[in-house]
Order: C-alpha cells, then sequence, then structure tokens
C-alpha cells in the first residue's frame, strides 16, 4: 500500500456533473438516530438581578433536522428520494420532526418509542440584531441542552425498526447507517442489518460516532479521525502513521474501503493497495462545521449508489462540505449549488 496526493488538475469535472446531475435517480434508505436541533435566539437584555447571567430577550424559534434526519436532508436537498427509518418519543418534538419531513419530501418510518423522549439538541443563541425576522448580525452560542436517549433499543422496537428496513430494502439503492449512539444501532442488530443488506444485493456505508466494531463486513465507512484513532487506540502523528493504522483499521472492519475526513487537512480514501489524499477544497470561509459530516456521508452515498468510484464519490463530498460549512447550522447543499461549485472549480 502506497500514499498518492490528488491531483486537482486531473479531475475529471465532466464526469462529476453527470454524477450530480442523475442524482434525482437514487433511492437511498437512511437508518439510525433521529435528532431534532433546536434553535432559541435572542437579544442580550441586561444581567440578571437573580444571578450573574445575561438575560436574552427572545426573538425566535427554530427546528432543523439533525443527526442521521441531516444526512437524509442533505440526500433529499440533492433530489434523491429519501426513506428515513429510526424512532421518536412519544411527545411534541416528534410531531416538528414530522413536520420537517414532510417539508423536505422524506420519508419518514419512525417508530414511536414510548420508553424514551425524542432526542432533541437546543442550541441557546445570542445575537447582536434586535430583528425578529433578520438573519444577520453577530452570533454567539452561549448555551446547549441535550435531551438524549442513549441506552440500546428494546428487542420489541428493533424488530420493529428491521421490518421497516427489509420493507425498504425491495425499492432502495444503498443503505446509510447513521449512528449517533442513541440506541437505534447497537451491537445486537447491527450484524442483523448488514446480513440483510448483503442478501438483498445492497451496499451499506456507515457513518458513526461510536463503536465502529460494530459494523464490521458493511461495504464503506465515513469516519472522522478522531473516530478512527478512538477505535484502534492510537494518535496519528505523520502520513506514514496514517499509512499503518489506516491499513489497519480496514483490515479490521473487512471493508472494501474507507473515507477518512480530517478537518482542515481534507480526506484520505482507503482502498486495496492506495491511499489518496485529498485536500480541503474550501478552509479559508469556514463559518460553521456543525452537521458537514453528514453532507459527506449523505453524497458518498449518493455517488456510489450511482456506481461512481470511491475517489469521485470522495470528491463529491469533499466539494459538498466546502459549501455547506459556510452556512450556519445543520445546512444543506442544493444541486445547483454543487453544480456551480463543479463548473467553477
Amino acid at each position: 500500500m502506497q500514499i498518492s496526493k490528488l491531483d486537482k488538475n486531473r479531475i475529471d469535472k465532466k464526469k462529476l456533473l453527470e454524477i450530480v446531475k442523475k442524482f434525482n435517480k437514487v433511492k437511498l434508505t437512511v437508518f439510525g438516530d433521529l435528532i431534532l436541533d433546536e434553535y432559541l435566539t435572542g437579544n442580550p437584555s441586561r444581567i440578571s438581578r437573580e444571578a450573574p447571567v445575561i438575560i436574552l430577550k427572545f426573538l425566535r424559534s427554530e427546528f432543523a433536522l439533525g443527526g442521521s434526519s441531516n444526512a437524509a436532508n442533505n440526500a433529499a436537498a440533492l433530489g434523491a428520494k429519501v426513506n428515513l427509518i429510526g424512532t421518536l418519543g412519544e411527545d411534541l418534538y416528534q410531531k416538528e420532526f414530522k413536520k420537517l419531513c414532510e417539508r423536505s419530501n422524506i420519508n419518514l418510518n419512525a417508530i414511536i418509542d414510548k420508553e424514551k423522549h425524542t432526542t432533541t439538541k437546543t442550541r441557546i443563541i445570542s445575537t447582536s440584531n434586535k430583528d425578529p425576522q433578520a438573519g444577520t448580525g453577530i452570533k454567539q452560542q452561549v448555551l446547549r441542552i441535550d435531551r438524549e436517549f442513549s441506552e440500546a433499543i428494546s428487542i420489541e422496537i428493533a424488530e420493529e425498526l428491521n421490518k421497516n428496513l427489509q420493507a425498504s430494502l425491495k425499492d432502495t439503492d444503498l443503505v446509510l447507517l447513521s449512528d449517533y449512539s442513541n440506541g437505534n444501532l447497537n451491537n445486537n442488530n447491527c450484524q442483523e442489518i448488514i446480513a440483510a443488506c448483503k442478501l438483498a444485493k445492497k451496499k451499506t456505508i456507515v457513518d458513526s460516532t461510536g463503536d465502529l466494531s460494530k459494523f464490521k463486513n458493511a461495504y464503506s465507512f465515513t469516519p472522522n479521525q478522531p473516530d478512527l484513532e478512538k477505535f484502534l487506540s492510537k494518535n496519528i502523528t505523520s502520513e506514514d502513521e496514517l499509512l499503518n493504522l489506516a491499513n489497519q483499521a480496514k483490515l479490521e472492519l473487512n471493508c472494501e474501503n474507507l473515507l477518512l475526513t480530517r478537518g482542515a487537512k481534507g480526506m484520505a480514501l482507503i482502498e486495496d493497495n492506495n491511499i489518496q489524499l485529498i485536500p480541503a477544497f474550501n478552509i479559508s470561509e469556514v463559518f460553521d462545521v456543525t452537521g458537514a459530516g453528514d453532507t459527506v456521508a449523505a453524497v458518498y452515498s449518493l455517488a456510489i449508489a450511482l456506481e461512481s468510484t470511491p475517489l469521485e464519490a470522495a470528491i463529491l463530498g469533499n466539494l459538498a462540505a466546502s459549501l455547506v460549512v459556510k452556512k450556519p447550522g445543520t445546512a444543506t447543499v442544493s444541486q445547483e449549488e454543487l453544480l456551480e461549485l463543479i463548473n467553477n472549480f
């Protein structure tokens, strides 16, 4: 195995454009942890008399799809037909979640789990703009409150989810397993899911912030560098170390390839006999990296579903990430934006 660096001048723009234009032909199933992002925005008013804290005068509240739902939202925004599988709690937040899926044309197959609540991450935002309708001005996140359920789902709920997956496999091109360690993907059901996908001859791509080992035998993985280092219990300190550890990870996970995201250092695509280093296409205009990994996983999955090479899929994921980091929060990229970026690249 050897390391090579991508030559940007040798990228086939015409081929990339053709792939993106076909995204609307893809039928993608996303199975994972459904998360609702809540944003409460206020304007600094004064210091409270009750405690030494700032009082924010409420301006607006917004909801957005997060976690595996953000990956599904990214795929849908690019034109794909998306089936989203996971669990929601029996609470008010599930209603907001369903509204967002309907608005984004995502086919939601959610099981209502009465033993949990809908995972919701509430961000308190302070803004310098006093206009409730304005999106501009200096913004600062001052607090985040997470309502999380991290225990493994029950056997009964797991069986219901697997039934939804089996039904989805009849009309899907690829399955993206998006794991945020909230219990929907656990040691008890991951291998059963991967085996079912293999039996149906559907590739599985894994994007996980948790234990990668429970997904052994999947087609491909898209971890970030800290996730890979955690999996191997080692730190990547040089390109030589990357070569050794990436090869070790690929062997232990028994996958066809592995796309390692490395922040400002770009990506590393690990295949049979080569590690391809792909530079970050945008490191000067980063506004918010929230959800960028979901964007990469979604775009990479869509391209692989169209039988693109892993390198073509990785380049497209990299390009899409360079757009989404310019936007605040868990944002998406449109097909038009991606096509324009490729044309001007």
